[in-house]
């Protein structure tokens, strides 16, 4: 198995990670080294990294499986322009035991300050960012977000922008400034979390924006709380939304998919069933019918077949007579 590495020096270009020749790395057997405030134990292969402390590091990911848990610290970057977490392969997760710590940038760059190209899973922490048309969290790998906080310091930095496949069961996404808090450009799927601008911030806008290269953008959503100030979604050209569950600060009945209205309640938009629509049985409804026909469609059956049988009676006797 490759050794886990902690990198001292880094160049990043926007959100592409390229070491430096002869960098100081440390394996994972050694990076709980005095003054680093990260410890390490590996267990059934996978390595356990937990901050005892502020950390100021460059961690790699190179085709391990490491679990990270802030454990209430604060985790950034020791090289300029440089991502703090970087997932080049592999899988990370990311925990905070704690509920206060945070994964932040030390410089206004362009790197993302998480840059995920392997499989990353965020369970707790808050990631944020500065930096020109950066962003707190890329992905261009596999994303999974079940918990945590990812907003901005600054404006003109998104949150998460996907250039891979996202999924976001829960957690909670602040738009802080002008730049939306969700930027997809390929596929992305919302079940359940908080999606909200933060208090003051009058000239966000749109909360989301789903806008691929080639217009083949996919945000599908189930679930969420979207309060927003200038509108929920951006999209253009031929890009796909669809939206089946959840509720809204603003009307989103554009996006809605077939078989569902928006009401207001509240000051919310809500969905609820279009009753001018017949939803098509499936097969299994359909199948049960057949099989298992209504009281009211069986006292017909019996009734119609004790019609014909009195009526066969009264033939026979006739022929018999």
């Amino acid at each position: 198995m490759k050794k886990l590495k902690v990198f001292l020096g880094l160049l990043v270009c926007a959100f592409m990670v390229v070491p430096f020749m002869g960098v100081n790395a440390i394996d994972a057997d050694g990076i709980g080294y005095d003054g680093s405030n990260v410890t390490s134990e590996q267990k059934d292969g996978v390595y356990y990294l937990t901050l005892t402390g502020d950390a100021t590091q460059d961690l790699v990911i190179d085709g391990e499986e490491v679990v990270l848990d802030l454990n209430g610290h604060n985790f950034t970057n020791f090289a300029d322009a440089n991502s703090v977490i970087y997932v080049e392969s592999g899988k990370l997760t990311i925990t905070d035991s704690k509920n206060s710590g945070t994964i932040k940038k030390k410089d206004a760059s362009s790197a993302p300050t998480v840059n995920n190209e392997g499989t990353l899973v965020v369970e707790g922490g808050t990631i944020s960012s500065q930096g020109e048309k950066s962003a707190a969290l890329h992905n261009s790998g596999t994303l999974t977000v079940n918990g945590g906080t990812i907003t901005t310091l600054e404006d003109n930095v998104f949150g998460l922008v996907n250039e891979g496949t996202t999924v976001i069961n829960g957690g909670n996404f602040i738009q802080a400034h002008n730049f939306s808090v969700l930027n997809n450009a390929n596929k992305m799927e919302i079940k359940d979390g908080n999606f909200t601008i933060s208090d003051g911030n009058t000239k966000a806008y749109s909360l989301i924006t789903n806008q691929g290269s080639t217009n083949n953008a996919s945000l599908e959503i189930t679930g969420g709380t979207f309060k927003a100030n200038g509108g929920v979604f951006y999209n253009e050209g031929e890009d796909e939304i669809t939206v089946s569950g959840g509720s809204y600060s603003h009307d989103v009945s554009a996006y809605l998919a077939d078989g569902f209205e928006m009401k207001e309640e509240n000051g919310e938009f809500v969905l609820v069933k279009d009753t001018t629509v017949d939803t098509p049985k499936d097969e299994t409804e359909v199948k049960d019918e057949v099989e298992n026909p209504k009281t009211s469609d069986g006292i017909m059956l019996i009734f119609g077949t004790l019609t014909i049988s009195v009526i066969v009676a009264v033939i026979a006797k006739k022929k018999l007579a």
